[in-house]
C-alpha cells in the first residue's frame, strides 16, 4: 500500500520536466530575443543618435575608391590609421557594407610590398600619368570596375587621399540620401543643369548604381571632343569630365550637395586651420579637404574623444576585403 502511494506520486510528477522543457522551446523559438535586432545609442557631444538596425543577409554595398599615387604612401597610411580604421572598427553598426580601395596608376616595387601587407590597392593601368592629365580616364575605369566587380553596390565613391572623413557621421548622411541615381558631394555652380561648370568636385564624390551602370556601358574616346555625341569626352579633370557625361541624364539625376558640411579648400592656411580645426568639427562637418598628415590625425583624435569614447560602440576586430585586383 505504501509502495503503491509512492509510485503514484512519482508518476504524477515525472511529466513536469518534459512540460517545462516544451514551454522553454516555444519561448526560445518565438521570443523577440531570438530576432537579430540591434538598438544602438550613439552620443556625440549633446547629440544622441539612435540606430535601429536589423541585420540582413544582403546589406547595402558602398564601394569607395581613394585616388592616390606612387610616392604618397604616408597619406595612405595616415588614412588607414585614422578614419579608415574607425570605419572598419564600426562596420557592425554602419548602414552599409563598405569596401575601400586605393587607386594607383600602375604598380611599383614599393606599392606592391605595401599591398602585400594591406591588400587594399587597385592598379588602374591607365595610359596617361601626371597631375590633371586624363583624369577622366581614371574616373571612367573606376566606375566600370565598380559596376563589373561589385554589381550589387548601391553607391560608389571617388575620394582624394588628402580628404578626412568623419566616421560614422558621413555614412549616416549617405544613408539618408541614398539613391541609385545619386550624384553627391561638394558642388561648383548653382544651376540645376549638370555640366562642367555645375558639378560635384572629385575630391569627395558619390554616384548611384544606375548612373555608374550607364557610364560604364558607354565608349570612352579620350578626347576633349568626340565624333559620337554618346561617347565620353575627357577634359583632363575627372569631375568636369564626369559632369559632361552626366549632363544627358540631368532629368533623372538626384543632385545633392553639402557645401555647408564639407570643407573644401585648394590651399591650406592658418586662417582655415583656426576656423575649422576644432574639437567639434565632426559634430556638424562631414569631410575636410585638404588635410595634412597631422590634420587628419588631429581631426580623428577630436572625433574619437567626442564620439567613440562616449558611445556604447563595442570595438570589433578589423576586417577588410583582402581581394587584390588589377584592372586590365
Amino acid at each position: 500500500m505504501c509502495y503503491s502511494t509512492t509510485y503514484r506520486k512519482i508518476a504524477n510528477t515525472i511529466w513536469i520536466p518534459y512540460v517545462m522543457c516544451g514551454f522553454l522551446m516555444l519561448y526560445i523559438t518565438y521570443s523577440p530575443i531570438n530576432h537579430i535586432f540591434q538598438l544602438k545609442k550613439i552620443k556625440s557631444d549633446n547629440i544622441t543618435v539612435e540606430q535601429n538596425t536589423t541585420q540582413t543577409k544582403y546589406p547595402i554595398e558602398d564601394v569607395m575608391g581613394i585616388l592616390s599615387a606612387n610616392g604618397k604612401q604616408r597619406f595612405r597610411d595616415t588614412q588607414r590609421k585614422t578614419w579608415i580604421k574607425a570605419m572598419l572598427r564600426m562596420q557592425h553598426i554602419l548602414p552599409f557594407k563598405i569596401t575601400y580601395k586605393f587607386l594607383l596608376d600602375e604598380p611599383s616595387s614599393e606599392s606592391i610590398a605595401e599591398n602585400a601587407l594591406n591588400h587594399d590597392i587597385v592598379y588602374l593601368n591607365v595610359t596617361n600619368h601626371g597631375r590633371a592629365v586624363k583624369f577622366g580616364e581614371k574616373m571612367y575605369i573606376w566606375w566600370k570596375y565598380v559596376h563589373t566587380v561589385y554589381p550589387d553596390a548601391l553607391l560608389g565613391g571617388r575620394i582624394d587621399d588628402d580628404a578626412f572623413l568623419c566616421v560614422p557621421q558621413v555614412f549616416y548622411r549617405l544613408d539618408s540620401i541614398k539613391s541609385s541615381n545619386l550624384y553627391y558631394g561638394w558642388r561648383h555652380g548653382k544651376s540645376k543643369q549638370i555640366n562642367r561648370h555645375n558639378r560635384v568636385d572629385e575630391m569627395f564624390l558619390f554616384l548611384g548604381r544606375d548612373l555608374m551602370s550607364s557610364i560604364s556601358k558607354r565608349h570612352y574616346c579620350g578626347l576633349a571632343k568626340c565624333k559620337n555625341k554618346e561617347d565620353l569626352i575627357d577634359l583632363d579633370f575627372g569631375d568636369t569630365s564626369l559632369a559632361e557625361w552626366l549632363s544627358i541624364y540631368s532629368d533623372k539625376v538626384v543632385f545633392i550637395s553639402d557645401n555647408n558640411r564639407i570643407v573644401h579648400f585648394g590651399e591650406i592656411s592658418n586662417a582655415i586651420n583656426k576656423k575649422y580645426l576644432k574639437p567639434g568639427f565632426c559634430r556638424k562637418g562631414l569631410v575636410f579637404h585638404k588635410s595634412t598628415y597631422v590634420m587628419m590625425e588631429l581631426l580623428q583624435l577630436y572625433n574619437d574623444f567626442a564620439f567613440m569614447e562616449n558611445s556604447q560602440v563595442v570595438e570589433q576586430p578589423i576586417k577588410s576585403d583582402v581581394s587584390e585586383r588589377t584592372i586590365k
